[in-house]
């Protein structure tokens, strides 16, 4: 519904903010990382996501897309809601949490404040799949120029799933082949 808010911050306290966009002063709550980065007075852009209950709405913000992703990814692990993410974006920059969900680090996540060990398993059981997908899927745009949809869509036309077709790929990648060519021959022929 609200992709992003373009305004300035009016105030903030803690990992609360007031964004005034067009007249409209906007709670927002940030992850502790980002507030650090954000001051009164900046005029800033930040991603949103509004989470509808029924005693009332709360704004989320981001300051960058691959925040609000995660944020997204989170929310979508049984037993964590929009607070909880919140809290686990404030103890880890995006990338460093990305990093610990791929490689299993508990320890890691079980470091930040209000996450207790199973929900840390839980957070690494339910997206560590999804998330070396998204992985691959960069390492492939970055291997053949961004043609990841084409080659996706070729191995899909001959009835691999798409989950498959992007472990193939990270596959073929990993085993040094470069060009769309190798990659496709590579996915095709290896299993």
């Amino acid at each position: 519904m609200i992709n992003f808010i373009y305004g300035e911050i009016v105030s903030k306290e803690d990992n609360l903010l007031v964004l005034k966009s067009n007249n409209i002063g906007y709670e927002v709550v940030v992850s502790s990382l980002s507030a650090d980065t954000l001051n009164v007075g900046d005029n800033v852009q930040l991603y949103c996501y509004l989470q509808v209950k029924e005693d009332g709405l709360a704004l989320f913000g981001f300051t960058c897309a691959e925040e609000k992703a995660l944020f997204k990814q989170l929310i979508s692990v049984s037993g964590i809601g929009p607070k909880l993410a919140i809290t686990v974006l404030s103890g880890m920059q995006p990338s460093q949490l990305a990093y610990a969900i791929v490689n299993s680090d508990t320890d890691s996540l079980r470091a930040i404040k209000g996450l207790g060990k199973k929900t840390a398993e839980r957070i690494i059981v339910e997206l560590r799949e999804k998330l070396e997908i998204e992985k691959a899927t960069f390492s492939l745009q970055s291997a053949v120029g961004g043609n990841t949809d084409e080659v996706i869509t070729i191995l899909k036309s001959l009835g691999i799933s798409r989950n498959e077709a992007t472990r193939r790929i990270k596959c073929a990648i990993d085993n040094g082949m470069k060009t769309t060519e190798q990659i496709l021959n590579f996915a095709i022929k290896n299993y």
